[in-house]
């Protein structure tokens, strides 16, 4: 249903609080709250939000506003946020490069994955992604050599003694590109039935950490 049909039918309609994110996936919303570090996965409930053409939920509409308003969901007046990229079309050829990138390459990684370690240990997942938010870079990365530096990183990444999922892992790597005067969209998309939350790093239509085939399991919810 377009937003503009749901909201002449509901006649209200209220922002989420900031920090608050959520996107409709055929007939159900997922939303995450960053304060919380939790998901929230809502049944056939897509006719009560209001959606932009990718499905990121852009209001609430006064049926279950008096709820999500209970669970400190609903926002005062409209936040700025970046609306999620589209998913990727392609990806880089991450084993192009040669097997050893040099001895500065390998101690940024290693700087990067003892920065993502710390802020882990020390940050909820709010903290993590405000602290991501204020060192995003104004100026779009060159993509020559934001891929070399993805090519460097995976040629290091195995030899490298740091753990953690997919958000932890995508961090580290942001962290590394941003060493470089580099930066990427930060990435978290969702999927329902079974529901499944995956992070990724994209640059415009390129994936750079994953597979974008495997990536077209998930519907984008937010990105950093």
């Amino acid at each position: 249903m377009p937003a503009s049909a749901s909201l002449a039918r509901s006649g209200r309609a209220a922002p989420l609080a900031a920090g608050v994110h959520g996107v409709a996936i055929d007939d159900d919303v997922v939303l995450l709250d960053e304060g919380a570090d939790a998901y929230y996965c809502l049944a056939a409930a897509a006719g009560l939000f209001s959606t932009d053409a990718g499905g990121v939920v852009r209001a609430v509409h006064d049926e279950i506003a008096p709820q999500l308003q209970a669970a400190g969901m609903i926002g005062q007046g409209d936040e700025p946020r970046r609306a999620p990229p589209r998913l990727p079309r392609r990806s880089i050829d991450l084993w192009a490069g040669p097997f050893w990138p040099g001895g500065r390459a390998a101690l940024r990684l290693v700087g990067a994955g003892l920065a993502a370690e710390r802020d882990f240990r020390l940050l909820p997942l709010g903290g993590l992604l405000e602290r991501a938010r204020r060192r995003r870079r104004p100026a779009p990365s060159p993509p020559g050599r934001l891929e070399a530096a993805c090519v460097a990183y995976a040629a290091l990444r195995p030899w490298a003694p740091f753990g953690g999922a997919c958000l932890q892992r995508s961090y580290m790597m942001l962290i590394y590109l941003r060493s470089l005067g580099l930066d990427a969209d930060w990435v978290i998309g969702v999927r329902t039935w079974p529901f499944a939350a995956h992070c990724w790093l994209q640059a415009g239509d390129v994936a750079l950490d994953d597979d974008h085939e495997r990536l077209a399991a998930y519907t984008p919810l937010m990105v950093v």
